[in-house]
């Protein structure tokens, strides 16, 4: 779902060395389209014919299909999605990596930003939602104790995400 966001590549290469092996990717993330809940699979034509064999005829609706063809089409669009949101992680990093309560932010290879406060990362995470940016508290799971993680926006979602977390933790600190 995320390696258009990666330094590392796909593993797409791998299907010619290994016929088995299928690639699938979403249209979610980099193609902005989590809506039509539609991805599509690389691999050999004989994996690929086997898939075909066993789906349901018209698995998916023809407004979704021609939304996705579409997307695939538009690989210029893409490309300068994922080249803004890769910006906008890297200003947002840096930005939360100034602020001193936070005290680590984790490398990322996705369109989204984990990073751990030095206290009160579940009421920051649950004002910050009542004040309507949402984000995810990621306390809960393990080597996450204060963590949250926000998914990169547009430039001005960012402030606004950057700027209520600095009032947020300012008033909760009080």
């Amino acid at each position: 779902a995320y390696v258009d966001f990666s330094t590392l590549g796909s593993a797409v290469s791998l299907i010619q060395k290994y016929p088995n092996v299928v690639v699938l990717q979403t249209l979610s993330k980099a193609f902005g389209l989590a809506g039509i809940r539609c991805g599509f699979c690389l691999g050999s034509p004989d994996v690929i014919q086997l898939m075909n064999n066993v789906k349901a005829p018209y698995n998916v609706n023809s407004m979704t299909s021609e939304v996705a063809m579409n997307a695939m089409k538009s690989i210029a669009t893409l490309e300068k999605n994922i080249a803004g949101i890769l910006e906008q992680r890297t200003l947002v990093a840096e930005a939360l990596e100034r602020l001193d309560f936070v005290e680590k932010v984790f490398p990322s290879d996705a369109n989204f930003l984990l990073f751990r406060v030095k206290a009160k990362a579940i009421e920051l995470y649950k004002t910050m939602a009542d004040a309507g940016v949402v984000t995810r508290y990621r306390g809960n799971e393990l080597h996450c104790n204060e963590c949250i993680r926000v998914t990169i926006g547009t430039a001005e979602e960012n402030t606004k995400f950057l700027a209520l977390l600095q009032k947020t933790w300012d008033e909760l600190k009080a």
